[in-house]
């Protein structure tokens, strides 16, 4: 399953780097891959394959992943999406 995480960030550069040191806590989520992404100087999107959707959230609602995301200087706008529904035109 996909999950797409947005924020908001200080800084997109100092988020990218900090971003790719959290290998642990995403295999604990059961993130296989993750693709980042950018809008401008400040919002951010990570879109996560995991194979544990309950673990991830469970997770990510943890006090580690508020710190990890503190390390990242996100600043607010945290918003979680589940991409359980596919369209293929």
């Amino acid at each position: 399953m996909l999950i797409a995480v947005r924020a908001e960030v200080e800084n997109v550069d100092h988020w990218r780097e900090q971003f790719k040191t959290h290998n642990d806590l995403f295999k604990s989520q059961g993130v296989s891959l993750a693709y980042m992404g950018s809008l401008g100087e400040d919002k951010v999107l990570g879109v996560f394959e995991t194979d544990d959707p309950d673990e991830f959230i469970r997770i990510f609602n943890d006090p580690a992943t508020a710190e990890a995301m503190a390390n990242d200087k996100i600043t607010g706008g945290v918003e979680l999406f589940l991409l359980n529904e596919e369209f293929i035109p």
